[in-house]
């Protein structure tokens, strides 16, 4: 028996975004089953040269095409008449500049979704800076955080791109429900700036009185065992506390008023770390993991991404796909991360090139054959 289509089987989108936050957030789209067409200058994506532009992009159909001309502008206002989502990252009052913005689109096609997502907001004092995820790390307390009172650290992993794409989609997802209500779409907006805020919504409180944890807990940080590998102990409350006493052979700690919740462990670090490094020193890594699995203690190795990637739990999820690309060989890159029971998700596919596809999206947008000749040859596309 067939499978049910994917969740967003026969949504169309628009897909105007360049570097990671836009771009992940289509790709998050294009997982759902969404038909994502990727717009792409003619030089192609800004991100392109980077590894990451394959984890950002699959699943997306690529058309080059230079949006400063008009027959460029026409080509996207074809898609937008006959799609249901528009997605752009540009700084403000650029979509408008290029032709393409909320309002000339919307108004050729009322049911369409306008996400925008910025750096700092389309409205405020800082609508005209440039913006990136580690400017937003900066700003919004992430690097301080990661510094546990010394120097601030910068994250690799670009967490506020990631979440504030997360939010993109999130809000696409609940303008699509509001218009099989209502029949119209409408424009939507994030930024990093919004979303740096919301990742850290268990810390941006405020509060007389309220307590610092910028200090390493001691039951919840990194150790490195006898053999010089690390792991990450995460004893988050009073009961694995005790646990890891037992676990340990350290039972005369476990009711020790000095370390008796997690404020108060946190308050006696420099008596209670040197204690835990010391009996963690004594045993390999493997080892300390078993014993700690055995008492229910969560507990992890350190590993590469590339290691992660090879594990047991990773690979049974089936979030490894893996396929022949025609720039890079053999590309694996990462599966969908959500399971629908009743419309299971389907594999998208890889990373366009630039321009795989302009031929084909132009024939669906009601070109012919000597239409899009003449498109090339007056380098309108690619």
């Amino acid at each position: 028996m067939a499978s049910n289509p994917p969740p967003l089987d026969g949504i169309r989108v628009v897909d105007l975004t360049s570097y990671i936050a836009g771009s992940y957030a289509a790709m998050m789209v294009a997982d759902l089953g969404a038909h994502v067409v990727k717009v792409e200058s003619l030089e192609g994506d800004s991100f392109r040269e980077l590894p990451g532009f394959y984890g950002w992009n699959r699943g997306k159909r690529s058309i080059a095409l230079n949006l400063k001309t008009a027959e460029g502008r026409e080509i996207v206002e074809r898609l937008a008449r006959e799609s249901d989502v528009l997605m752009e990252n540009w700084r403000p009052g650029v979509a408008d500049r290029l032709g393409v913005g909320h309002a000339h689109l919307c108004a050729l096609n009322p049911r369409l979704i306008y996400c925008s997502v910025t750096a700092f907001g389309s409205t405020g004092p800082y609508i005209d800076r440039p913006g990136f995820d580690p400017i937003l790390q900066a700003l919004g307390g992430l690097m301080t955080l990661q510094g546990f009172g010394g120097p601030p650290k910068y994250l690799r992993t670009a967490p506020t791109d990631y979440y504030t794409a997360a939010l993109a989609t999130q809000a696409v997802l609940a303008a699509l429900f509001v218009r099989e209500r209502t029949g119209r779409g409408q424009r939507i907006e994030t930024s990093l700036l919004q979303g740096v805020m919301a990742l850290q919504s268990g810390i941006a409180i405020d509060y007389p009185g309220k307590p610092t944890l910028i200090r390493e807990n001691p039951t919840y940080r990194l150790y490195q065992a006898g053999d010089g590998e690390w792991f990450f102990l995460a004893c988050g409350n009073q009961a694995f506390w005790v646990k890891l006493c037992t676990a340990m052979g350290m039972e005369e700690f476990a009711n020790d008023p000095r370390f008796g919740s997690w404020m108060l462990r946190l308050q006696n670090n420099e008596a209670l770390l040197p204690i835990l490094e010391k009996r963690f020193a004594e045993k390999p890594r493997d080892e300390w993991l078993e014993i700690l699995a055995r008492h229910d203690i969560p507990a992890g190795p350190v590993k590469t991404v590339a290691e992660f990637m090879d594990d047991p739990a990773v690979r049974h999820h089936d979030m490894v796909h893996e396929y022949e690309h025609p720039e890079v060989g053999r590309l694996r890159v990462m599966g969908q991360p959500l399971v629908f029971q009743g419309t299971p998700t389907q594999d998208p596919g890889p990373p366009p090139l630039l321009g795989q596809h302009t031929d084909e999206v132009l024939r669906e947008a009601g070109y012919d054959a000597a239409g899009i000749a003449a498109l090339r040859a007056k380098k309108v596309v690619r």
